[in-house]
Parts: C-alpha cells; sequence; structure tokens
C-alpha cells in the first residue's frame, strides 16, 4: 500500500480538526504519479480531490481497507495502525511552521522505510514544496 501524508516542519498534520495548509500544486503532483492505481481519500479529504468513483474514491475505512497496489491519502488518521503494510509512503513537506496538535504518528526510518528519493518543487501557495519517497 502506498500512503500519502503533508507535513508542516514538525510533522504536524491538523489543528484543531483542520488542515494545516493546501497546495494545488501537490493535489496535481499526486494525481500524476497514480500510474492508474486507486487513490483513497477520507470524507475529510474529499473536498481537495476531484472524487469520481472510478479512479478516486472517498472511504472513511482508509487505510484499512486500501489494497496493496492502491494509494491511501491520509490527513486524519493515524499510520501505525497498517505499518506493516505499507510498502511507500510519501512526505510532502510545507517547509513551514504551523500550530500543530496532530501529528504523524511513526518515523518513516525507524519504520523501516528508506528514503528513496527527494526533490523540490515550487507550489501554487508555498515557495518550496519538498517531496520525499520512502520505500520499504
Amino acid at each position: 500500500m502506498h500512503v500519502i501524508v503533508c507535513l508542516d516542519n514538525q510533522n504536524g498534520m491538523l489543528f484543531n480538526r483542520r488542515r494545516q495548509s493546501r497546495d494545488r500544486a501537490v493535489i496535481v503532483d499526486i494525481l500524476q504519479n497514480l500510474e492508474g492505481r486507486l487513490l483513497k481519500v477520507r470524507k475529510f479529504s474529499e473536498d481537495i480531490f476531484p472524487v469520481d468513483g472510478e479512479t478516486i474514491w472517498v472511504s472513511d475505512q482508509c487505510p484499512e481497507d486500501v489494497a496493496e497496489n492502491q494509494v491511501c491519502f491520509l490527513e486524519d488518521a493515524p499510520l501505525s495502525p497498517v505499518l506493516e503494510r505499507i510498502t511507500m509512503l510519501t512526505i510532502y513537506r510545507w517547509n513551514r511552521d504551523y500550530p500543530g496538535d496532530f501529528y504523524l504518528d511513526i518515523d518513516p526510518i525507524a519504520a523501516g522505510l528508506r528514503l528513496q528519493a527527494r526533490s523540490e518543487f515550487p507550489g501554487y501557495s508555498h515557495d518550496k514544496i519538498t517531496k520525499e519517497v520512502y520505500v520499504k
């Protein structure tokens, strides 16, 4: 299973049950890199993706119901319950400090993932977004 998350400098994901930030360029990058795979998002993230019921589905069972060859975008759920099933983790870093109260609950390296690639690109609302891809 491939999981995608967005983080601030402190690995924060949410503050007061709201996403810290969003950027159109990140969504475009995610969609361009699906390579024909199904993307599942939770209801919380439905408003930032063009949900069509064919390539992008809404599932509040995500990440538990994500198959090995599928992708899950997470903003509001922990990864530790499905850690053993994660074969790839993509992290988009905002490179900013935001208030946060919900954080990524795993350390990719300590979890046995290795950094395969790191790149930077300009975002729509962020000067620089860093993309890190970890693999098992």
